[in-house]
C-alpha cells in the first residue's frame, strides 16, 4: 500500500496549486482598484468628482430631472459661489464610480466622475453651464485582463490612447480635467474643441466675437486616492434614472441675456459608452 503517499501527496500538491492559481486571478473589485486613474485637476478648479449624495439631497425631482434648489445655473460666473458651498458643506471626500462591463473577449472598466456644476467660460462675456457633470474614463483589458488603452470623455465624445503611450504611476493613468468643463485629457495644454460639439448658429457667435473654443489644463490639486464605488445596471438604485441630472442649461454671450440650451447631462447607464462599451471607446479618434 506505499503507493497510497505518492498518490495522496500527488493530490495535495495538485489542489495547492489549482487553489494558488484561483487566488491569482484579481476580483472585479481588485481590477478597479489596479487601474483607477490618478486625476489632475486644474488650479483654479473648484470642485472635485465625488459621491453624488450631497446633490441628491439638495434636489428635488422636477418633471423628469432633478434641480438643485439652493442654485440656479441661470446666473452662470455668479453662481459659482453657490454651487461650491453647497457642495463644500456635504464634505464629501473624493470618490469615483467604476463598472466592470464584459463585452466578448474584451473587459471595459469604467470610472464614472461626478461634479456638482460644470461652468465652461472660454471668454470673460462668454459662458456655458448646467447643474451636475458625468464624465467617464474607461480603461479596456483583453481577456487576460492586460491593459490595451484608456478612452477619456470630453464634451460630445472622447479619445483614445494606447496604453504604452499614456502618462501612468505604476498601473494607473495619469489624467487632466479641463477646468470648469471637466472634459478628460492625456495631458495639460489648451487644445481645441472639437466643432461638432456645439451647433452651427453657436460657432457663427463665437467666430464673430473672435473667441477660441479650447480647454484649459494645468497642474493643481491631484487626486490619487479617491474611493472606488462599485456600481451595476441596477445597484445603486439612481443608477437607472433616465432623465437628466440638473435644472436648464444655459448659454450666454456678450450683451445678451443668458438662455436656455436642454438640461443637464444623463446618467451613466443612460450613455453608449455604458451601452456598448468597446465599440464606443473603439469608435472615439486617438488623442
Amino acid at each position: 500500500m506505499r503507493w497510497l503517499f505518492p498518490l495522496v501527496a500527488a493530490l495535495v500538491v495538485g489542489c495547492g496549486l489549482a487553489s494558488h492559481a484561483s487566488a491569482s486571478t484579481p476580483t472585479d473589485a481588485q481590477l478597479l482598484a489596479r487601474y483607477a486613474p490618478i486625476l489632475v485637476l486644474h488650479p483654479d478648479e473648484r470642485f472635485q468628482p465625488e459621491a453624488v449624495d450631497g446633490y441628491l439631497a439638495d434636489a428635488d425631482l422636477v418633471g423628469g430631472h432633478y434641480d438643485q434648489r439652493l442654485c440656479k445655473s441661470v446666473d452662470g460666473p455668479a453662481a459659482l459661489d453657490c454651487y461650491a458651498n453647497a457642495d463644500a458643506a456635504h464634505a464629501q471626500p473624493p470618490a469615483v464610480y467604476g463598472a466592470v462591463l464584459r463585452r466578448g473577449n474584451r473587459i471595459a472598466l469604467e470610472y464614472w466622475l461626478f461634479y456638482a456644476f460644470d461652468l465652461y467660460a472660454p471668454a470673460s462675456e462668454i459662458w456655458q453651464d448646467h447643474e451636475a457633470d458625468w464624465e467617464a474614463i474607461t480603461v479596456l483589458l483583453d481577456a487576460k485582463r492586460r491593459p490595451l488603452l484608456v478612452g477619456t470623455s470630453r464634451h460630445c465624445g472622447g479619445a483614445r490612447r494606447d496604453w504604452s503611450a499614456v502618462t501612468r504611476r505604476g498601473t494607473r493613468p495619469v489624467i487632466y480635467v479641463a477646468l470648469g468643463s471637466h472634459a478628460n485629457y492625456f495631458s495639460p495644454g489648451s487644445p481645441p474643441l472639437e466643432r461638432r460639439c456645439w451647433p452651427d448658429v453657436a460657432l457663427a457667435v463665437f467666430k464673430a466675437y473672435n473667441v477660441a473654443l479650447v480647454d484649459r489644463l494645468a497642474v493643481g490639486r491631484t487626486i490619487a486616492g479617491a474611493r472606488v464605488v462599485p456600481v451595476t445596471a441596477t445597484s445603486p438604485s439612481w443608477i437607472a434614472f433616465a432623465g437628466q441630472w440638473g435644472e436648464t442649461q444655459y448659454v450666454h454671450f456678450s450683451n445678451n441675456a443668458p438662455f436656455a440650451f436642454g438640461f443637464g447631462p444623463s446618467g451613466p447607464a443612460s450613455h453608449a459608452l455604458w451601452r456598448q462599451p468597446v465599440g464606443t471607446v473603439l469608435g472615439w479618434p486617438r488623442g
